[in-house]
């Protein structure tokens, strides 16, 4: 189901919109706001040759968003530039709903019959009470057994495999704490990065992708000389604890 991806698109233009307007607001470096000056301008462009202005050297929004304070936005912007080198251009719209066109409200046109109106709404009296809203389904606790991942995911998961591969690339972590460091120097926000059992003395983990919809988690484990990065897919719920997904035997592993 491509859906989620696409409303992840979404999610991630809305954020990047939202810092070119607050770009907008600023001042230029002679300490007038652009907007102002050029609102006070109009008559003398009117009247004078324009001029062509210089290029401006003001960073796109996708580089304000890659070096954000916030680590969740630097890992947004990572995420949008690794869905689009998997999907180029985001995702196409779903197919318009032919039935849509037809559903036209009625009209009352001179002459002909009115709308139906609707009849007695009222409830009879002795009727039944309605069944109650049913009760919020429990918070999964224990483990869950890994999912299938989608093509997308699993064009997603290779390239973080291969950007991760690359970091480590002839030096492996030696502790917990180094791999947690570097993976933090990656955009991976500390939030994302959980904590696993080592693995044969050798520190591992396991960062939480799943965003909008998708099931993409990443278990990393140091060796001698780099990572062993492994893709796979859990429920996309929130509720999942990603540390005790369960996963299958014998699951691809691609090591540095």
């Amino acid at each position: 189901m491509r859906t989620p991806n696409r409303l992840a698109k979404i999610v991630l233009a809305a954020a990047l919109g939202s810092m070119a307007l607050t770009a907008c607001g600023t001042e230029d470096a002679t300490g007038r706001n652009p907007v102002k000056a050029s609102a006070v301008g109009v008559d003398a462009a009117q009247t004078s040759k324009p001029t062509p202005s210089p290029t401006s050297t003001r960073p796109l929004p996708s580089d304000d968003l890659a070096t954000h304070p916030d680590p969740e936005m630097r890992f947004l912007a990572l995420f949008s530039r690794v869905l689009d080198g998997c999907v180029p251009g985001g995702l196409p719209e779903p197919p318009a709903d032919p039935a849509a066109d037809d559903a036209t409200p009625p009209r009352n046109l001179p002459g002909g019959p009115k709308p139906e109106e609707p009849g007695d709404l009222s409830v009879p009296p002795g009727a039944p009470e309605p069944p109650s809203s049913p009760e919020p389904a429990p918070t999964r606790s224990g483990p869950v057994e890994e999912v299938p991942l989608t093509p997308t995911d699993k064009c997603v998961g290779d390239a973080h495999v291969q950007r991760i591969r690359e970091a480590f690339d002839g030096a492996g972590p030696a502790d917990q704490p180094a791999l947690r460091e570097k993976l933090t120097a990656l955009d991976y926000p500390p939030a994302r990065i959980h904590r696993m059992p080592d693995h044969g003395g050798s520190p591992r983990a396991r960062i939480d992708l799943r965003f909008m919809g998708n099931n993409l988690i990443l278990e990393v484990t140091g060796t001698g000389s780099g990572v062993l990065v492994e893709p796979f897919g859990a429920p996309e719920t929130m509720d999942v604890d990603v540390a005790k997904v369960k996963r299958k035997p014998g699951a691809d592993a691609t090591a540095s």
